[in-house]
């Protein structure tokens, strides 16, 4: 017997997080594999998740000041220790309990803010990989890539036909099997699968929310080998290629030099922001001329960058949640 609706919607968010026991874990899977309307219910808040995150990175106004978490740190050193509470005065009481709350505030919104850890992005990574190429046991249906463009992300429109159906490499060929968007958790991937000498590999495009040091387009090992799978990473200007396979690390990126770097390379070129403004020079010059002949023109898509209406969030709109 699976749990009701009302007990899984109740843990979504929990779920989300990674936050529940592997027991509950387990009977949240099993109710939705066979729960339409609790996948719907996951899929719109993955996806509020997804889009309050990008929106809050954006939005210079909520961004944390650096100094802000060693200022609570150095307020904090500076109180008075506070040995027997029956004899604290009121006013320590409360301002133990504001730098307290200032300091809740500072890491939380450290955490909100902050990027996922690449060893998080390695576990997503993994996790996808098992449920979706190896067991076939997503919660989610896989969405086809030209939909998935539409709706997620537009970049994931450029897998539909890269990498080739069989890639040449240094270390041997390759042979692509299936295309596809699916999801872990809340993170969203392009996915490629792939067959190599008899080893199953996934190629995963997802968005990149390292610093600018981070996007090197170099691939590099991330997190630790989890249940005999390695992840090979290699960083673009807005997304990561990830490579997950039981193959060695140094098999796996001498693949990843191969098969993800071209495509990184490719990936950062056709989604370069600067085409947007050569449309607004051109229109300028040439009015009436419509916006989807000059993207036809240059070989780009107009939905670069687009947030599904239903999902966008204004700064302002952010900040008056936060002030109220």
């Amino acid at each position: 017997m699976t749990m009701p609706c009302r007990d899984v919607r109740e843990l979504l968010d929990s779920y989300l997080s990674q936050e529940l026991l592997v027991e509950t874990n387990h009977s949240v899977l099993r109710h939705l594999e066979s729960c339409p309307e609790c996948r719907a219910e996951l899929d719109a808040r993955s996806h509020l998740r997804t889009a309050l995150r990008r929106a809050v990175r954006r939005a210079p106004d909520l961004q944390l000041r650096p100094a802000f978490a060693g200022e609570v740190a150095v307020r904090l050193q500076q109180l008075p220790a506070i040995h027997e509470p029956a004899v604290t005065k009121p006013a320590t009481r409360w301002l133990a309990l504001a730098a307290s709350l200032l300091a809740a505030v500072a890491v939380g919104s450290y955490y909100f803010l902050a990027p996922a850890p690449a060893s998080q992005l390695a576990r997503d990574a993994v996790g996808d990989h098992q449920n979706c190429a190896l067991r076939y046991r997503l919660v989610r249906a896989p969405v086809p890539l030209e939909e998935a463009a539409r709706q997620f992300d537009s970049a994931y429109r450029l897998l539909l036909e890269e990498p080739p159906d069989n890639i040449p490499t240094a270390v041997g060929p390759v042979r692509v099997t299936e295309r596809h968007s699916c999801a872990f958790g809340d993170r969203r991937f392009g996915h490629v699968i792939m067959s190599y000498r008899g080893h199953v590999v996934s190629m995963l495009m997802t968005a990149n929310d390292r610093a600018p040091a981070e996007r090197d387009a170099i691939p590099h090992v991330i997190g630790r080998s989890m249940n005999g799978l390695s992840v090979v990473s290699v960083n673009g200007s807005r997304h990561v290629i990830l490579l997950v396979s039981d193959l060695d690390t140094g098999r796996l990126t001498e693949l990843s030099r191969g098969v993800s770097v071209p495509l990184m390379r490719h990936v950062d070129v056709s989604l370069r922001p600067e085409r947007e403004d050569r449309f607004g020079a051109v229109r300028a010059v040439v009015p009436g001329v419509s916006a989807s002949r000059l993207a036809g023109a240059f070989g780009v898509s107009q939905r670069w960058g687009a947030i599904p209406s239903m999902i966008a969030v204004s700064s302002n709109t952010l900040k008056e949640g936060f002030c109220r």
